[in-house]
């Protein structure tokens, strides 16, 4: 078989690597990137695409240096076969044409479809629910148990000669505590609750939670209209996709919403919904639902995705 100049191949692998580094420069600059990562993973782009940009310089910098690349191993490390070779670095080449000839797709019912809507429910049945919360307490009782033996070493698992803390005192960090009753609060306070962008999610969480200290209370927010089988012709969803760390991990977050004819409304027709806060039994289990009073139609956001904000590894709180 025929063998390729190995400089020609370290060239196109320069190419490649600053390709791939302009794309991400490219999303970046027209704010597109958000529709594919979350904001608190842009640190990581933004090095990865600097790094394959400086990878892609000194690749094309080897590739013009005339020298014997053989390692005197006894074996040739030479691309064998044009079209094996060209099959190969096509794979690669295909995103990043993609990328820059065709436009973003946005996630919609297709999607939603397959994935779901999950509500938070809330249990009608409470002394179930304080049988399964003591059996909870027990099991989290032992594994507490079990992790502080193995800690301390005093468990028969215990890995030997291994350290079991961090030297320079690194823990894990978490959402503040007082983050959702802080948040609970605050939305209880208020006469109408308008849902945001930035507190979406955890909103959404808190209202599904307690349903109960909610009914009745006014509401507005925006999202697409999303419709499962099995829904009545007066119920959709003003859904909206939640993305924890990329697109590919995006979660359909919304309140089941009531309207007379509500099966006429286009799917993916993004609306602007006010209304009061109710409740019903849907699949068997107590859920909120927005009782619509208004309802207009409005165009799609720029960025049509909702996010769990972090500041520092930790959930940015109310007003933040």
């Amino acid at each position: 078989m025929n063998k390729i100049d190995q400089q020609f191949i370290i060239y196109i692998r320069g190419i490649l690597l600053i390709g791939f580094s302009l794309l991400m420069f490219k999303l970046i600059l027209t704010g597109k990137i958000i529709q594919f990562i979350a904001p608190k993973m842009m640190p990581f782009i933004l090095f990865s695409s600097g790094t394959f940009f400086l990878l892609g310089i000194i690749q094309i910098w080897r590739s013009s240096l005339n020298k014997d690349s053989s390692c005197e191993c006894g074996h040739d490390h030479k691309e064998k076969g044009k079209i094996r070779t060209t099959l190969i670095y096509s794979l690669f080449l295909l995103p990043i044409m993609t990328g820059f000839l065709f436009s973003n797709h946005t996630l919609d019912s297709s999607v939603a479809v397959k994935r779901g809507l999950n509500f938070a429910v809330n249990k009608p049945d409470t002394q179930q629910q304080t049988r399964g919360d003591k059996n909870i307490s027990a099991t989290n009782s032992e594994l507490e148990k079990n992790k502080n033996d193995l800690l301390s070493g005093n468990s028969d698992d215990t890995p030997k000669n291994v350290p079991t803390t961090h030297q320079n005192g690194i823990a894990a960090k978490v959402a503040p505590k007082t983050f959702y009753e802080l948040l609970e609060k605050k939305l209880l306070e208020q006469t109408k609750i308008s849902i945001n962008d930035t507190d979406y999610i955890p909103v959404m969480g808190i209202i599904e939670g307690n349903t109960e200290q909610f009914i009745g209370k006014k509401i507005e927010v925006n999202g697409f209209v999303y419709r499962e089988k099995g829904f009545k012709d007066s119920q959709f969803v003003v859904a909206r996709f939640g993305i924890s760390c990329c697109s590919a991990d995006a979660s359909v977050y919304g309140l089941l919403s009531t309207l007379e004819n509500a099966s006429a409304l286009k799917k993916d027709t993004w609306v602007h919904i006010k209304g009061i806060i109710q409740k019903t039994t849907y699949n068997g289990e107590i859920v909120p639902y927005i009782q619509v009073q208004e309802i207009e139609s409005i165009d799609q956001p720029d960025n049509p995705y909702v996010y769990e904000r972090y500041q520092g590894e930790q959930l940015i709180g109310p007003g933040e």
